[in-house]
């Protein structure tokens, strides 16, 4: 398992492209076909009052100034084009229609005109709907993340978060293989109404209460990590106790972590189900890059014929 098809979303106009430069040094290691796109997404409303020249120009500068990017990445099997639309949509039409296993984007564009949010509404609907894996690039990251943690839920009862949980794993050890860097897994737990407890109960009660709802998210995690065999040998693995959106976001921080891998959509079935609230908590609070993944059998709502 590789990267083979990789598309690259970028802002033409911007002063950097950690995205692109990411997917240059990924696309170099791996062997991958690279295309770089810019998405110009001219406003309905704009249209009834511009002359058709105007558009037509602003396509011309960005095409210009996707060539001059892209000659970085001479020596690969390189191409760049320029979509038109809504962003998203032009975005996961694009991956329909040319296969590419990963969706790389800087997203400092979607992000500078709505505040403080980690990820902007365009990030947003990638983790929802693009049926391959996104990799949002914050805008001060590194070419190369060493630091990988690979967020899961071991639930053995519950053969469709499996699957999700071993896709994460997977795409994490791939990732970490080919940056050489260091590989965390890592699963929250709670002990489900402790606080009830807290008013009615001993310590040594509380303690053993505690200790019994950890041990077999304990035993899950280390049944899910056996499961993948050697990749998985040199991992650290973690099990703190709390709330995903509490704990992530803070091992996040103390630990310097480069890039996060989790699953967004957590059930297949409905085309471009909605993202799971627990995700969408994780991801408004992470200051890291993150790699989205969906599972098997993810169908995306939006067709080739769809509406710009």
């Amino acid at each position: 398992m590789s990267f083979q098809n990789i598309l690259v979303d970028v802002d033409a106009s911007a002063g950097s492209h950690p995205a692109l430069d990411q997917a240059i040094d990924l696309a170099r290691r791996c062997g991958a076909r690279l295309k770089v796109v810019d998405v110009v997404s001219v406003p309905r409303e704009a249209r009834l009052y511009l002359d058709e020249a105007v558009p037509s120009a602003l396509v011309s500068r960005r095409r210009e100034l996707l060539d001059q990017l892209v000659t970085a990445a001479r020596d690969l099997s390189v191409e760049s084009e320029i979509l038109r639309g809504r962003p998203a949509i032009a975005l996961i039409q694009e991956v329909l229609r040319s296969g590419h296993d990963l969706l790389m984007r800087s997203h400092a564009r979607d992000i500078a005109t709505h505040g403080p949010r980690r990820f902007g509404s365009v990030d947003m609907q990638l983790f929802r709907y693009c049926p391959c894996p996104v990799w949002a690039v914050v805008p001060a990251a590194q070419t190369r993340p060493q630091r990988i943690l690979a967020a899961v839920h071991a639930t053995p009862d519950d053969a469709a978060e499996q699957t999700l949980n071993e896709r994460i794993l997977g795409l994490a050890s791939l990732v970490n293989e080919i940056e050489r860097g260091s590989l965390t897994v890592l699963q929250a737990w709670t002990a489900f109404g402790v606080e009830f407890l807290q008013s009615r109960s001993t310590d040594e009660e509380i303690e053993a209460y505690i200790d019994a709802a950890r041990r077999p998210a304990e035993e899950a995690l280390k049944q899910l990590v056996a499961g993948m065999g050697p990749r998985l040998a040199d991992a650290r693995i973690q099990l703190p106790k709390g709330h995903p959106e509490d704990v992530i976001p803070e091992y996040v921080v103390s630990e310097g972590i480069d890039l996060v891998v989790m699953g967004t959509v957590a059930r297949t079935g409905i085309p471009g189900m909605i993202i799971g609230n627990t995700a969408e908590r994780v991801l408004q609070r992470l200051l890291c890059s993150v790699l989205a993944v969906k599972p098997d059998g993810f169908e995306t709502p939006v067709r080739l014929d769809s509406a710009e």
